[in-house]
């Protein structure tokens, strides 16, 4: 789906993210950091980078309380 449609399969994958990571829903960390990287190789297929750099940055300021999250974010950059 990524393939055709980036722009919606990159919105889904990072709303799924946000919407644990939001809930501070601990224990699903590792599901939104799964979904966090499926937007990134949907951005990569497309030449986005740049987008997901941007996006990804800002992420563990949003989220400078979340002790098992940050860590996690930081991993995943590339």
């Amino acid at each position: 789906m990524g393939a055709q449609f980036p722009d919606w399969s990159i919105a889904r994958c990072k709303r799924q993210a946000e919407s644990i990571m939001d809930a501070g829903k601990a224990g699903h960390y590792a599901d939104a950091v799964s979904w966090l990287k499926d937007a990134r190789d949907i951005y990569g297929e497309h030449g986005r980078l740049a987008e997901w750099q941007v996006y990804l940055a800002g992420l563990p300021d949003l989220h400078a309380r979340k002790y098992k999250l940050v860590p996690m974010l930081r991993a995943i950059r590339s």
